[in-house]
């Protein structure tokens, strides 16, 4: 459905244009009919990536795929939707009025009941009459997330979908986003917060330093988490044991399986971590 081929981005800063990498030599596929999580820290390029693979930015170097079309090529946006990480929308429009706007700029003959739908599994039909600029944050996101589902997309792209809301507006989205997955969409979300991995993703990638450093499925890697955390918590044991003076709260390793409630959680964040210092 998406494929990444040896793909880098990179910026020229300063006075004198040194190349700064965002992206560098990524290959990545994005598997039809799957939720495909991207996980990393803050800065970590994902973004980027996300830009080049909806034709915003093009990449340095590499080439990207959407359904055989080049992604600078219109074709390969034609069955793809996108919600950004920051939406925002123009003053003195309501929300009906803006999505509307958008039907038309899709130029899909998009009836009004399509548009209702939208509207409803994103969970913004109530305030369709409220002018968008008095919409709080988490509805700014559902309106965005009604305009990406418009027309029926069989690819959804989403950048940070869960950030910046409360937690009854992340249990919401996490809600339409089952719904969507129900509907064999091929979704690929980016996020830093490792809890949303475990219950939305078929596979996850991680970037750091704009390299991927892990792309697998969601069962291989929890197996993986599953005795790297019994091995790290053994360890802290017997550093207690041996060393005597060490207290259990004092120990790194003590300290992480403390503060995250799964293996997963704990085998990804020391991942993304441990390969950020490199």
């Amino acid at each position: 459905m998406i494929k990444l081929k040896n793909t880098t981005k990179y910026f020229r800063v300063g006075f004198f244009g040194i190349k700064k990498y965002a992206v560098y030599d990524l290959s990545l596929t994005i598997e039809e009919g799957k939720v495909t999580g991207f996980f990393g820290p803050n800065g970590a390029g994902k973004s980027t990536t996300i830009k080049m693979i909806v034709g915003l930015i093009h990449p340095s170097n590499g080439i990207i795929k959407i359904n055989g079309y080049d992604s600078t090529d219109y074709r390969a946006r034609l069955n793809l939707g996108y919600l950004p990480e920051n939406p925002s929308f123009p003053r003195g429009l309501k929300g009906i009025e803006i999505i509307n706007y958008y039907s038309k700029l899709l130029n899909k003959k998009i009836n009004k009941n399509e548009i209702y739908d939208a509207l409803k599994l994103a969970g913004i039909f109530y305030a369709k009459d409220i002018h968008a600029h008095k919409y709080s944050k988490g509805m700014t996101q559902r309106l965005a997330l009604a305009i990406s589902i418009l027309g029926d997309p069989e690819i959804l792209i989403f950048d940070e979908p869960l950030s910046g809301l409360d937690p009854i507006g992340r249990k919401e989205f996490k809600d339409i986003i089952f719904k969507l997955k129900e509907r064999k969409k091929t979704i690929f979300f980016s996020s830093h917060v490792l809890a949303d991995s475990k219950e939305l993703c078929d596979k996850i990638a991680i970037l750091t330093g704009g390299r991927l450093i892990k792309n697998e499925g969601i069962a291989a890697i929890e197996k993986e988490a599953e005795g790297y955390t019994e091995a790290k918590l053994n360890l802290s044991k017997n550093r207690e044991r041996t060393q005597g003076t060490a207290k259990p709260e004092q120990d790194k390793d003590y300290l992480l399986i403390a503060e995250y409630s799964t293996p997963l959680e704990i085998y990804l964040y020391d991942l993304m971590r441990k390969n950020k210092k490199n």
